[in-house]
């Protein structure tokens, strides 16, 4: 008979009951106290901001479809062997809490922050940023663009601390700068830029920001903002 920290059965539980909750509690405060450092919003508002990207990850809005790839199935029948050839197409689509409203607020604190920062130090630092990101995305058969979650948000806080370093602009924009630049670097550099690796991850549906609110995208502008606290 073994002994078990857990039993089989009861680590399951453990997870969904306990620590998934936690986890929920931890990214709906954080993602609340975010929106209200960044936008000056009181604690209704930044959840209402919140329920607006929830609800929004729910909705997916289809932009093009790519053309068909063809799957071979195989199939052995009493010794006699089956091939069965279809044609799949990869449906692309576009999360509105995942994608278009991060990217909405995105370009409201750049719009913000604008008259502080020349906009040839901006661009530089969103290329920059989203060069990086692109070079560590890779496409996964079934799953989709992967990116290591750590990469963007330290990628675009360091490109920002540097644009305004250079600029000579205020420290404390750092964590708006952070989140726009963390936002838009990881659409533009995982995403987009790898649009033509689609063909890649196979057929169905493909949603960019279609995690929602634990999408990389909006985690991106987040633990950005995060990161940023520590150098202002």
């Amino acid at each position: 008979m073994r002994d078990y920290l857990f039993p089989p059965i009861i680590f399951p539980l453990f997870l969904i009951l306990i620590v998934l909750p936690l986890i929920v509690l931890f990214l709906v405060f954080t993602e609340t106290a975010v929106f209200k450092l960044l936008f000056g919003v009181e604690s209704d508002k930044a959840m209402l901001l919140l329920a607006m990207i929830v609800i929004g990850s729910l909705i997916n809005v289809p932009l093009f479809e790519m053309k068909a790839s063809e799957v071979v199935r195989r199939y052995e029948v009493f010794g006699f062997i089956y091939t069965v050839r279809s044609k799949r197409k990869l449906i692309v689509a576009v999360n509105i809490g995942g994608c278009v409203l991060p990217t909405i607020l995105a370009t409201k604190l750049l719009y913000d922050i604008f008259e502080f920062l020349p906009t040839s130090i901006l661009i530089t630092a969103f290329l920059l940023s989203s060069l990086i990101i692109f070079g560590f995305a890779k496409p996964v058969a079934g799953v989709g663009i992967v990116v290591p979650m750590v990469v963007p948000p330290i990628v675009a806080t360091v490109a920002s601390y540097i644009a305004i370093i250079l600029a000579d602009a205020p420290i404390f924009l750092l964590p708006k700068l952070s989140f726009s630049i963390g936002i838009l670097s990881a659409l533009f550099g995982a995403d987009v830029l790898h649009l033509k690796d689609l063909e890649k991850i196979g057929y169905g549906v493909v949603s960019i920001g279609g995690a929602g609110t634990f999408d990389g995208i909006f985690l991106t502008g987040i633990f950005a903002v995060l990161f940023s606290v520590l150098l202002v």
